[in-house]
C-alpha cells in the first residue's frame, strides 16, 4: 500500500480551507506552513519563505507552459514519497516510512536538528523550526488516520479536491498525473513522490458578463 494525496485542481476553489484545518489541527509556528495552496494564472506566483526548492538536492524543474486565462490552485504539503530522501538522511529515525501504508512520518521528539532533511527534500516539504531548532513536516494525520478519521485537509475541504488514496490500488492505477503544472515544482524526482494531480481544465464554451 501506499497512500497519497489526490489534489484535483478542476475542482479546487483556491479557499485555502485545507492550509488553515491544517494549521488549526498542528498550530505551527508563524513562518511555517505544512500545506500551502499554490495560485496559477496571469500573475507570477510570488515566493516565500515555505515556496522555495532547496538548492541542496538535485531536481528537474516543470517546464514553463502557457497558462489558461482562468485561475488555477494546487494544495501542496509533503508528498509521502515511496523512497524519501528525508528517511535516508535522518541520522536519528525521526523520520521514518510505515511499512503498512506509505505514510512518511516525523517523529519531532527525536529530532535533532540537523537540518538533513530539509536539505535533502526536493519539494521542500520539511520546514526548520528555528524556535525549536527541529524539523518539522505533514505526516498525514496518521493518528487521526488509526481513529477512522480523515487528515484534517481532506475533511475540511468544501469540494472534495483533496482525497486520500492507494496509488498501488489497481483501480487508482491511472488516475491524475504525478506532476502539475505552472509552478516551482521537482518533476522526475529519484523519491517517487506519491501525490496524484487532476490537472484543470476549461469549458469548451464561456460566457462573461458585460461589464
Amino acid at each position: 500500500m501506499q497512500k497519497a494525496f489526490l489534489v484535483d485542481s478542476s475542482l479546487c476553489l483556491g479557499c485555502n480551507t485545507c492550509a488553515m484545518a491544517c494549521k488549526n489541527q498542528y498550530h505551527q509556528d508563524n513562518g511555517i506552513a505544512w500545506r500551502r495552496v499554490r495560485e496559477v494564472g496571469h500573475e507570477e506566483y510570488l515566493e516565500d519563505e515555505n515556496n522555495i526548492l532547496p538548492e541542496l538536492s538535485w531536481y528537474a524543474k516543470a517546464p514553463m507552459v502557457d497558462m489558461p486565462a482562468e485561475r488555477f490552485y494546487f494544495s501542496l504539503a509533503c508528498n509521502h514519497c515511496e523512497e524519501p530522501a528525508c528517511v535516508a538522511i535522518c541520522p536519528a529515525g525521526a523520520q521514518t516510512k510505515d511499512p503498512l501504508t506509505g505514510i512518511v512520518k516525523q517523529d519531532q521528539s527525536m529530532c535533532i536538528g540537523c537540518g538533513g532533511c530539509v536539505k535533502a527534500c526536493p519539494f521542500g516539504a520539511s520546514k526548520f523550526n528555528t524556535k525549536l531548532g527541529k524539523a518539522e513536516k505533514c505526516s498525514m494525520c496518521w493518528e487521526r488516520q488509526e481513529e477512522g478519521l480523515l487528515p484534517a485537509c481532506v475533511q475540511s475541504c468544501p469540494v472534495e479536491a483533496l482525497k486520500i488514496i492507494d496509488i498501488h490500488d489497481p483501480k487508482y492505477a491511472n488516475i491524475g498525473v504525478a506532476n502539475p503544472v505552472g509552478i516551482d515544482y521537482a518533476i522526475d524526482a529519484y523519491t517517487k513522490p506519491s501525490t496524484r494531480f487532476i490537472l484543470p481544465s476549461l469549458p469548451e464554451k464561456m460566457h462573461r458578463l458585460k461589464g
